[in-house]
């Protein structure tokens, strides 16, 4: 009879990308007690490596190492192999990514981490080449130096990993206070001090790789929107923005955006696809929308939402996890084009394109020889040639471009979609929609939103939310794949702001309910000594590792711990149990000021939290007529994100704003609030106070 470790344990598997090395040579084991048992007895250290399904360097790592037999063998012969599905146990991947980046100043995926028997890391890495290297040693090398030190310098390998353990379960410091006058420092003073990282060229901040930076993008969106930022400094933010969408990361056949860009100019992506970002993308795009309304921010939410309908929804309406990089074993093949595949497929759309198409060819930057890899060229447009294209019988032509290579993919292998839910995905992008539908103020944008969100709210309810128990909300379900998930702060978090953002647009009082009422959850089940952790306390010992502080920055998407503190921050005008919740937490919001300010780039959502005095947050209270009879739909592009709508069903028409110690304004009927946000001329009768 064969023991367990003399076959691969993923056949089973619901997740995508634990089933994709269901055929390695490779013995992997589901993340399990018995694989650590099995460790124990047998005294063999543990690789354990982290991936998901669409990411392609986790491929690459597969095909040349994992798919190899002699490589295979190492690993089955000195190791216990496991195999874990980032989208499954975030929590997991978030606690070995802070160990790699202690380590190696850095993580990423696929994320390889050597653990002694008793699950204690020693060394980690991402990706490994399968041969040694003029930069580093190949894989087989690392296996082999690895499984020569457990044996022979236990000891050192002990004591290694001891003090990684410590520094992993530390919650994080400045490393010296920033002096600022008054609660934090302004939004212009912040801009300012990351321009030193811009790239005044392309757009963006810092050098390649280039991500999307959504939540910090948003914050600088506010802020502008405020009148807070200065005309020289928001011209860069606008500039960025649109240079990502004239590039290559963004999708300009179907629509949505890729994970991030390998070059300084936006141009080649890796092209997986993530939900999350089409949620960041959303966010930005429908604020962005009110001050700088080009062809490219509306096209771009209408595309997107095109997109998350046809191919992002489940039959049960919520939302799939990520879209591959690949298609056909190679990378970019399903959105590139060579140039003479551009050509015939542009001029069949319409007689004009092809009388045009040498100038197109400039507007596309296209080349015979290619902008990517094989004489093929990623769909981009040309940023110096954007007077020509958005004159508007041009952009019409670049429409139908765009419908042209959409059509013409269609008739190509696909990438493969992660058909996997993940709550905390779903929730941000149900939050995204409700940006939509409050901040475009193009119709037809507006009803595609409020159409695709009228179509997830019950899926996305059904497929996260535990029925049938006394308080549902008591335990979401983290992801649709892996049963027994840990409960996590982030799921929580973003549930709590679904629900919030629901009822300012619809009113009903159920949906604030769940949102206060989660938050109080949270403050009672993920915080002690001061610090917000990311999973439920109750389950800090029912777990093979070590529970840790949220993060504090914005990693593939926006912090977690940022909205939390956003949302306490807003909604404490609105409850009382809230205000004490604010209070509570008041010393650890200001120990994450100082963290913030050593490198804002990376602290978008809490920028978004901290930026406002206590006294900017204002409650408005208007009437649930007024919601009934679109009237305060028009109204919402000018509430900023610090206030905090209360629908009440009297029959009078008064209205109030209120701070957290007084209402500052109140009066009767509608034309008298909108007077507030649209000052009348002199002379004439303003709201009372």
């Amino acid at each position: 009879m064969s023991s367990t470790q003399d076959f691969n344990h993923l056949k089973s598997e619901k997740s995508l990308y634990l089933r994709q090395h269901a055929e390695n040579p490779v013995f992997w084991r589901s993340y399990n007690e018995q694989a650590f048992k099995e460790a124990v007895s047998s005294d063999r250290p543990i690789l354990l490596s982290i991936g998901y399904s669409s990411c392609h360097w986790c491929h690459v790592m597969a095909e040349e190492s994992f798919q190899d037999q002699e490589t295979a063998d190492v690993i089955n012969k000195h190791f216990i192999p496991i195999k874990v599905d980032r989208e499954e146990m975030p929590d997991l991947d978030q606690y070995y990514q802070i160990i790699c980046q202690l380590m190696n100043g850095g993580g990423g995926w696929p994320l390889n981490v050597f653990l002694t028997p008793d699950n204690k890391p020693f060394f980690c890495g991402t990706y490994f080449p399968k041969a040694d290297q003029k930069n580093g040693p190949g894989f087989k090398t690392v296996l082999a130096q690895l499984a020569k030190a457990y044996k022979d310098d236990k000891q050192t390998v002990l004591s290694n990993a001891k003090q990684l353990l410590e520094a992993v379960k530390t919650a994080p410091k400045a490393q010296e206070k920033v002096e600022f006058e008054g609660e934090f420092p302004p939004a212009a003073a912040i801009l300012n001090a990351v321009q030193k990282f811009a790239d005044q060229e392309n757009g963006g901040y810092g050098k390649a790789p280039k991500f999307p930076q959504f939540s910090f993008y948003e914050f600088a969106v506010e802020q502008i929107l405020e009148g807070m930022i200065p005309e020289e400094l928001a011209t860069h933010v606008i500039k960025s923005v649109e240079q990502m969408l004239m590039g290559g990361i963004y999708d300009h056949a179907r629509g949505g955006v890729h994970r991030y860009s390998v070059d300084e100019k936006w141009l080649v992506p890796h092209f997986e696809k993530m939900l999350y970002d089409q949620a960041g993308l959303l966010r930005v795009l429908s604020k962005l929308s009110l001050i700088y309304p080009s062809p490219l921010i509306m096209d771009a939410q209408i595309q997107t939402l095109q997109y998350l309908q046809n191919e992002m929804l489940s039959d049960t309406n919520f939302f799939f996890s990520a879209q591959d990089a690949d298609s056909e074993g190679i990378e970019g093949l399903y959105f590139t084009f060579t140039k003479d595949e551009f050509i015939e497929t542009s001029t069949r759309a319409d007689e004009e394109i092809g009388e045009k198409i040498e100038t197109i060819l400039t507007w596309f930057k296209f080349e015979e020889s290619g902008n990517f890899e094989k004489k093929l060229n990623v769909v981009a447009l040309n940023p110096d040639k954007k007077e020509e294209y958005f004159k508007p019988e041009n952009w019409e032509l670049v429409r139908k471009i765009r419908q042209a290579l959409l059509e013409e993919r269609k008739k190509r292998i696909p990438p493969k979609t992660d058909n996997k839910g993940v709550a905390s995905w779903n929730f941000m992008m149900a939050q995204a929609l409700v940006d939509v539908v409050q901040y475009s103020k193009v119709v037809p944008i507006q009803d595609a939103a409020s159409s695709l969100l009228k179509n997830v709210l019950e899926g996305i309810h059904k497929t996260f939310l535990s029925h049938g128990t006394k308080e549902e909300r008591s335990n979401i379900v983290s992801n649709t794949t892996k049963q027994n998930s840990s409960l996590l702060f982030e799921d929580y978090v973003f549930f709590a702001d679904f629900q919030l953002r629901l009822y300012e647009i619809s009113g009903n009082p159920v949906f604030k309910q769940n949102g206060i009422e989660t938050l109080i959850h949270v403050k009672e089940n993920f915080f002690k000594d001061n610090v917000f952790y990311t999973r439920a306390l109750e389950q800090e010992s029912d777990r093979l590792f070590d529970n840790i502080p949220s993060s504090v920055f914005d990693q593939s998407y926006r912090s977690p711990l940022g909205t939390c503190i956003f949302l306490i921050r807003k909604w404490s005008l609105d409850s009382t149990e809230l205000s004490e919740v604010l209070n509570e937490v008041h010393d650890a919001i200001e120990d994450i000021k100082h963290i913030v300010l050593q490198n804002p780039l990376g602290y978008g959502e809490l920028l978004r939290a901290l930026i406002y005095p206590k006294a900017a947050f204002k409650k408005i209270s208007v009437p649930l007529a007024w919601l009934k009879d679109n009237k305060v739909q028009t109204m919402f592009p000018y509430f900023s994100s610090r206030f905090s709508v209360n629908y009440h069903d009297q029959e009078s028409e008064k209205w109030e704003i209120c701070n957290h110690n007084a209402c500052e304004l109140s009066g009767e009927g509608f034309d008298k609030f909108k007077e507030v946000f649209f000052p009348k001329q002199s002379g004439e009768t303003s709201a009372e106070s």
